[in-house]
């Protein structure tokens, strides 16, 4: 033990004796994410300030306010960045030692409501963007890694065929990039203008929602002026594409927290990861931060739920329940960046025992239906009679501890006389063949195979589906930038 490792582990302070090195603060930070960062996204002054510098900007174009007013009203709504509130006319009011006149030309022919929610809901869905990828990327760097080690494919808990690792991987990123698919979607219903709508019916005023689209970065204008306030559908349906991503990360942590017990070893994590308990001295465990992330995931899908009742039997109109909902999107992608960030680390921290692996496939007899092939190929038996037989073939060899690597042909013949069918006469070396797991790949090639050549094909094929995907988030930021770019710029022509 390093003199390091002594010191640390001679601290008062219980945590982290038993795995000798103290904890990741990366943990931290995700850990503490939903809480710190819900404040970010809730806070609506920012957004709120947006929205009435391009409606101002507007109502000066098409000649609605004087443009001392604009001038008068812009100043004031720059200084929302650094402050946290609702904002609108009575905050604008009270910066302007109350001269009403100024203040109540920011809401000339619009609502309150719309369309500030969305780009909150906006900000918090980019960021779950960013963490997607990052974890997606992790899934694959480990896919790549282990895409030779050997493990039992499972099927009800028990050993279904042989897999390995990186093949197992690729199925949970393709779970995870079929959800991000489902967000993207999300997303361009999200990013459309409802500003400009009215409650329900548009307004007399002569407005530009178009210029206002633009101004604010959105990708186009909701045309009719009754969805902008009635529907709200976009808030369920990036809960509904959230809560897939979670699915299937939670249950992918569960196969990982199960693999990382004691007694079977599959994985375990790297010491800065282990858990600890306040009363049995000897825990040094790996599940507790699976359990993070399923806790994580479960967040995100109370969120969803809670959305889905919320709007359950609300009638389609500007009503407060519906109009509250967007708290439950921003709430749940913090949940979602937890989630994903505590993923894509642990999956960073796992150690992988390729040994132990390959162990615990050999032990099942996860070859039989490749012998079940052999005899239906090279000697014409029918497809139920060799699985008949390969059956209680299994159940002899498990009755008598013969491992399937110690199996006989006299063993399969023995079998074939218990069903009352042909007896194969196969060679006890043709047997092993099929139930060696030494020559399994090379029978497994076809098209998604688990042979490492075709999961490297494949991985590839993701990683360019991944860079592609970062382009599409980075051309969805610069829009945005460029929006408010060029709304700074049609305010400094107003105020000359």
């Amino acid at each position: 033990m390093s003199e390091t490792e002594k010191d640390w582990c001679s601290r008062t302070n219980h945590r982290g004796h038993t795995p000798g090195a103290p904890r990741d603060p990366i943990i931290n930070h995700y850990m503490q994410f939903p809480s710190r960062e819900m404040q970010k996204y809730n806070n609506r002054l920012p957004f709120c300030a947006w929205m009435d510098k391009a409606w101002t900007v507007m109502l000066c174009k098409q000649g609605l306010v004087k443009k001392e007013t604009a001038a008068k009203l812009f100043p004031v709504l720059a200084e929302a960045e650094k402050e946290h509130g609702w904002g609108g006319e009575d905050w604008i009011k009270a910066k302007l030692d109350g001269d009403e006149y100024t203040a109540s030309a920011v809401n000339f022919g619009r609502t309150l409501q719309e369309p500030m929610w969305r780009m909150q809901m906006r900000a918090a869905l980019l960021d779950v963007f960013d963490e997607l990828f990052d974890a997606l990327e992790s899934v694959l760097d480990k896919s790549e890694q282990n895409a030779d080690v050997m493990m039992a494919g499972q099927s009800h808990f028990s050993h279904a065929q042989p897999t390995t690792y990186g093949a197992y991987l690729l199925a949970v990123h393709d779970g995870m990039s079929r959800a991000l698919a489902q967000l993207e979607l999300a997303y361009r219903f999200l990013n459309m203008n409802s500003g400009g709508c009215g409650a329900c019916s548009g307004t007399g005023w002569p407005v530009d929602r178009e210029l206002v689209t633009e101004l604010l970065g959105f990708d186009e204008t909701i045309e009719c002026t009754y969805d902008c306030e009635g529907s709200q559908d976009e808030i369920p349906q990036i809960l509904f594409a959230l809560s897939s991503l979670a699915l299937t990360v939670e249950r992918s942590a569960m196969d990982h927290g199960i693999w990382s017990l004691e007694e079977i070893n599959n994985v375990e994590l790297t010491p800065g990861w282990l858990g600890i308990s306040s009363f049995m001295p000897q825990k040094a465990h790996s599940g507790g931060h699976f359990e993070n992330v399923r806790s994580g995931a479960n967040d995100v899908i109370g969120q969803m739920m809670t959305a889905v009742i919320t709007f359950k039997n609300e009638s389609i109109q500007d009503n407060l329940p519906v109009y509250r909902s967007p708290g439950y999107v921003t709430a749940g992608c913090c949940h979602a960046i937890k989630m994903l960030g505590m993923w894509a680390n642990i999956l960073k921290n796992t150690v992988v025992n390729r040994e132990r692996m390959l162990e615990i496939a050999r032990q099942g007899y996860s070859g039989a239906p490749d012998l079940a092939i052999k005899m239906i190929r090279g000697q014409d038996y029918a497809g139920r009679q060799a699985h008949r037989i390969c059956c209680n073939f299994v159940r002899l060899a498990r009755e008598r501890g013969i491992k399937p690597y110690e199996t006989t042909g006299e063993l399969l013949d023995e079998a074939a006389r218990i069903t009352g069918d042909p007896e194969p006469h196969l060679s006890t070396e043709d047997v092993q063949d099929a139930m060696n797991l030494e020559t399994f790949f090379e029978k497994h090639n076809n098209l998604g195979d688990p042979c490492p050549s075709e999961t490297l094909r494949m991985l590839k094929l993701r990683s360019a589906d991944l860079e592609a995907a970062r382009q599409r988030q980075a051309e969805r930021r610069r829009r945005i930038e460029d929006a408010r770019a060029k709304l700074q710029a049609e305010m400094d022509a107003i105020v000359g």
